[in-house]
């Protein structure tokens, strides 16, 4: 019957105040009730008074700009309260109302009673100085005002702003002092309830020509704000508490005034859940559109700032007519117990993949960013190859083999204490800032790191060299410190030095995933190769600590992909990348063994796809001839003379075309993207493009690119570590595939 708002009109005329005046102490009440609305319409002598009422469910947040207090309220102590308004002195509410002494929140029950009990009870000095100024006055009756629209002003009004909340109870909404004077024939007033989940009902007494400011319109904008904040709540992960800090509130209020913001319990409860059932649906429709497309599935792990670990599972593919580019989904968000065992890895695994309609058949490669025992254990049971994550692996050989080292792990204690001490003087950061002036260092800024993310530690290190010269100049600006703790010995800095040398051809091969628009797993084999045969290879230059770690994290990165399966994967997605199909890292016998293997598969993709092997064709046409029951004419007379076949070669020999034509194409540019490359020539190389996108639906990382990034990669772990644990399945589902 009523809409989420509605809108009463009241005609009022000539007529209808003089039978007004006839049933004078006669009071008729309608009530209308709508999630516990309350309307009640008294007619006593010439005067119309509306009250409404409303209980409700939820806390709402009101940020005022103003404390105003209207004419009508005549009472002294009425010059130490008022009510929230806005820049406009447009009262927001009458439920509650304001202290201007100590901005104290006060229900408003109709009367002053509760106002002097609360000066009497906080304000006393205040109280005795007002009632002695103004004592109080012979009520006097006022004479009857004539005929006319009231003119309705303020007698007080404060600049001041804040945020209040109002508590779930029965609220007497509009002001009960409120009459409706004799009217025009010709006038209307309209009374408008805003009633939404999202605030509490507040009504107005307005005339028509107001519509467009508490009409339909508003209650757009209620809806449009209320989006605009969880849409900032998922695509920056912030918490839902976000709505109730005073500095969000006083930003929203100075954006646009008046506003409602919602409540935390409704984003929880309502918003987020909305929009994350509306995304996970159109994910599904997409999903059940790629039917003939390969999948990757990635598991990453990751910590949360209560301790607790979470596994990450993300589906990776190409989307049909859409090759060029590498999608990826996230699934699910899953809390990873130390209590569970593969076989319940395995329950959940498998019913996610049902869920999304996602065959085992159509997973290429499932990549691995942990090292949970029971959950590889699991992924095993599948049959599927299983690829290291790349830079996973990365941050547990630089971890393992430098930074988690006794002797390191003191140097970064003493680094990281240097740092804090200088940050918070002053003067140590000025004299390092005009230091920094005069080296001209302009490409880096000196931070603390994040440990959790290797590369972090390594700029800090970076960035520490740098200034190792200007050092001395800054810590002698400090008072309370020690020479021991505070300074590095020479041979402690030549630790770092090698750290930094033997590092960063691992930072450079960060950085190169990160410029790639879709770095796939045919990346991993060459850059394995550069980085063993050259830049790990030790040399007799370098200092023992060098030689060690070098060997350490060379023999680590060579154990994570030695498995067989593991590395013929590598090797056959690096042939189909046409950057590297030379294979410049491997002997001549190892690329026989490839050719062949690519070629075996590559029989195989056509077969599965109904083109016949040459025996197969030949014993067709044998079926064939012993059907028929004479020969033709024409091959009866030319049957000698030319080939009986049908002039189509075998699959082999078009296998064999293929590749020879791949092989004999130029490299393609180390800067263009496999998957474009792969869409222009898939007319050229049409079967053996379909066996490309077998791999090259593998990212070498469960990360994305924009991910990789230090910046990226520490900014988005620490508000991700914040989630709590009842949103972050839907916050990190949402931050991933949400379209704005």
């Amino acid at each position: 019957m009523f809409d989420d708002q509605f809108l009463l009109l009241i005609k009022q005329t000539k007529s209808d105040i003089i039978r007004t005046k006839l049933i004078s102490d006669i009071n008729v009440d309608n009530s209308l009730s709508k999630n516990n609305l309350n309307l009640e319409y008294r007619v006593t002598d010439d005067k119309t008074r509306i009250m409404y009422s409303k209980h409700t469910e939820e806390k709402h947040t009101f940020v005022y700009k103003k404390l105003v207090v209207p004419t009508t309220k005549r009472s002294i102590y009425w010059k130490c309260f008022g009510f929230p308004a806005n820049e406009e002195g447009e009262i927001l509410t009458k439920v509650k109302i304001i202290c201007l002494l100590c901005k104290a929140v006060i229900t408003y029950n109709g009367n002053t009673s509760n106002l002097r009990m609360h000066l009497q009870s906080k304000h006393m000095q205040e109280l005795n100085e007002l009632e002695a100024s103004s004592p109080p006055k012979k009520p006097r009756v006022e004479p009857k005002p004539k005929p006319g629209k009231k003119k309705i002003s303020n007698m007080y009004t404060t600049d001041i702003d804040g945020a209040l909340q109002v508590d779930a109870n029965m609220h007497i909404i509009s002001d009960p002092s409120a009459v409706l004077e004799e009217a025009d024939s010709a006038s209307n007033l309209r009374v408008v309830l805003k009633d939404s989940g999202d605030s509490d009902n507040i009504a107005f007494l307005m005339s028509s020509e107001d519509d467009n400011h508490f009409g339909h319109n508003q209650s757009g904008d209620r809806s449009k704000i209320s989006d605009a904040i969880a849409e900032m709540a998922v695509l920056d992960l912030h918490l839902p508490d976000v709505v109730q800090s005073v500095g969000f509130q006083r930003l929203v209020a100075t954006l646009r005034s008046p506003c409602e913001i919602p409540s935390k319990a409704n984003l929880i409860d309502d918003i987020l859940p909305r929009m994350y059932d509306s995304c996970r649906d159109q994910l599904k429709e997409a999903l059940a559109l790629c039917t003939s497309c390969h999948f990757a599935v990635s598991f990453e792990e990751w910590q949360a700032a209560c301790g607790d670990a979470y596994i990450t599972m993300s589906l990776h593919f190409q989307q049909q007519g859409n090759e060029e580019q590498l999608h990826t989904k996230v699934l699910t968000t899953m809390h990873c117990s130390p209590l569970f065992n593969a076989d319940h890895w395995s329950n959940m695994i498998d019913r996610e993949l049902k869920e999304w309609g996602i065959s085992e058949d159509s997973i290429s490669a499932m990549i691995v960013a942990t090292n949970h025992e029971p959950l590889i254990a699991a992924l095993k049971t599948t049959k599927i190859t299983l690829i290291p994550c790349l830079l996973y692996t990365l941050q547990d050989i630089c971890s393992t083999c430098s930074f988690n080292t006794p002797e390191v792990s003191v140097i970064l204690t003493k680094i990281r204490t240097i740092l804090a001490i200088i940050f918070r003087s002053s003067t140590a950061q000025a004299t390092l800032r005009i230091q920094e002036n005069l080296l001209q260092l302009e490409d880096g800024v000196l931070s603390t790191d994040y440990p959790r993310a290797w590369m972090s530690t390594y700029v800090m290190l970076e960035q520490l060299a740098v200034r190792r010269t200007i050092l001395p100049n800054v810590i002698e600006n400090l008072d309370s410190v020690t020479s021991d703790v505070t300074t590095l010995t020479d041979d402690e800095w030549a630790i770092v030095e090698d750290i930094i040398t033997v590092l960063e051809p691992f930072k450079v091969t960060a950085m190169t995933l990160a410029e790639e628009k879709a770095p796939l797993i045919s990346l991993l084999k060459p850059l394995m190769s550069q980085l063993m045969s050259i830049h790990l290879k030790v040399r007799e230059l370098d200092s023992d600590f060098a030689q060690e770690l070098k060997k350490n994290l060379s023999d680590m990165l060579k154990d994570r992909y030695v498995e067989v399966g593991v590395d013929e994967m590598l090797k056959s997605a690096t042939t189909l990348d046409p950057r590297f199909k030379q294979l410049p890292y491997a002997g001549e016998d190892s690329k026989a063994t490839l050719s062949t293997t690519i070629k075996e598969a590559l029989t195989k993709s056509m077969a599965d796809r109904g083109i016949l092997s040459s025996s197969d064709q030949s014993n067709n046409e044998s079926e064939d001839n012993k059907r028929k029951a004479r020969l033709s004419g024409m091959k009866m007379l030319f049957g000698g003379v030319t080939s009986s076949g049908s002039g189509q070669l075998s699959v082999d020999a078009r296998a064999d075309l293929e590749l020879a034509l791949y092989q004999g194409e130029p490299n393609a540019n180390l800067d263009q993207c496999p998957l474009v490359w792969w869409q222009k020539s898939a007319s050229k190389f049409a079967n053996l493009a379909r066996l490309a996108a077998v791999y090259n639906c593998v990212p070498a990382t469960a990360t994305p690119p924009s991910r990789i990034p230090v910046d990226a990669q520490v900014r988005f772990d620490l508000k991700r570590a914040k989630l709590s644990a009842d949103i972050i399945d839907k916050i990190i589902f949402l931050h991933s595939n949400y379209n704005c």
